[in-house]
């Protein structure tokens, strides 16, 4: 008997977790805040932040942002789609052409010293620079400009240190 209980409260626990997300990405951005599953709403807003943002699609279907901040050309990604609507997160990217200088060790150094943004070479040898963050429940504006602010400063640092690399 104990052991069909437990049977039963595993399976209750096990579909949890799904019913939860489920009911998370299904549900309406919250008034007044910044969601992933509201990209105009997200092109708007880094506007008012004195951002360049024109929304395009990326050739997955799903929602892109193109801007720019540092000197440097940006996207900004809508992730965790469902059929290119309802996105669950947003990330930042930069993809640097392969020069022969994307070495993993390049990377894997920021990615010692940095916690929020990430570097990694890809097959190609291109350099991709990415900092995500999830939108479920969603960002108040407050956060958002964080969050941009936090990209910002990353990419400044980001110039810096190849400066450093480059010296080495």
């Amino acid at each position: 008997m104990k052991r069909a209980i437990r049977a039963a409260l595993a399976a209750m626990l096990a579909a949890t977790p799904v019913a939860v997300c489920a009911a998370d990405q299904s549900s309406p951005c919250p008034e007044g805040h910044i969601c992933a599953s509201d990209p105009q709403g997200v092109t708007e807003e880094l506007r008012k932040l004195g951002f360049r943002a024109e929304l395009t699609k990326h050739e997955s279907g799903d929602p892109q942002i193109e801007s720019g901040a540092a000197g440097y050309d940006f996207r900004l990604n809508f992730n965790e789609c469902t059929e290119n609507r309802q996105c669950r997160s947003l990330g930042f990217a930069v993809v640097f052409a392969d020069d022969g200088k994307n070495t993993l060790e390049l990377a894997n150094t920021w990615n010692k010293q940095k916690r929020f943004s990430q570097m990694a070479v890809n097959d190609n040898g291109s350099l991709a620079f990415t900092y995500d963050v999830t939108t479920v429940g969603g960002l108040t504006k407050a956060n958002f400009a964080d969050v941009v602010d936090w990209w910002q400063s990353m990419l400044g640092q980001l110039r810096g240190y190849f400066t450093q690399a480059a010296t080495k």
